[in-house]
């Protein structure tokens, strides 16, 4: 099977970034669930010119450090390896740092920027990096959620995430599934998403 997943981040200029990747996969039995092995076939970046040296090095980047996926019985994911290691975490957030001290905003605000983004970061981290539970079998009803972040000065950082899947034709597999998420903070506004696609290889 080939599994692909596309994610596209907004920056602040309104510009946009996009890392796409596909996986070849494979489905077996393991103890009372199954396990999905797969190796990485094809990674691609699209970015402003700007940030081209960091889309080659993503470009470069093996994910194949997720597998093996466990999933249980009824095909929920129950475990699965890293693909998103604490230094990409942290290279992004060293860009958004940098974005930031360009803003034409007071030094004081600036570095109540810098604390707001840390927070955010590490609530948002899980949200974007995580597998959904239901990849690979997705259930009939699309999900919303909302958290809020408390933010110095009495400001609230929010995310709201929605995921929607569909299964295959006469199957219970994966056959697309979209993940968004928006992160508001005071008047600001961020969109990411994802979409996820599983067929034949």
């Amino acid at each position: 099977m080939l599994l692909s997943r596309r994610i596209e981040r907004g920056l602040h200029d309104g510009a946009s970034i996009a890392v796409e990747r596909a996986w070849q996969i494979d489905f077996s039995n393991q103890g009372n669930g199954y396990a999905v092995t797969g190796r990485q076939v094809s990674a691609r970046v699209e970015a402003p010119a700007a940030l081209s040296a960091l889309a080659r090095i993503e470009e470069s980047r093996s994910t194949d450090g997720m597998f093996p996926i466990l999933l249980s019985a009824s095909g929920l994911v129950v475990a699965a390896g890293r693909y998103t290691r604490d230094h990409d975490i942290d290279a992004a957030v060293r860009e958004a740092k940098s974005v930031i001290g360009g803003w034409a905003i007071p030094a004081d605000a600036k570095l109540m920027q810098l604390q707001y983004l840390a927070q955010l970061q590490r609530s948002a981290g899980s949200m974007l990096e995580k597998l959904p539970a239901d990849l690979f079998f997705p259930g009939p009803a699309p999900a919303r959620s909302v958290q809020t972040v408390d933010l110095p000065e009495g400001l609230k950082g929010e995310f709201e995430v929605t995921y929607e899947a569909r299964r295959a034709p006469g199957g219970a597999w994966l056959e697309h599934a979209v993940r968004r998420v928006i992160t508001r903070i005071g008047e600001s506004e961020r969109r990411s998403s994802e979409v996820w696609t599983m067929g034949e290889f």
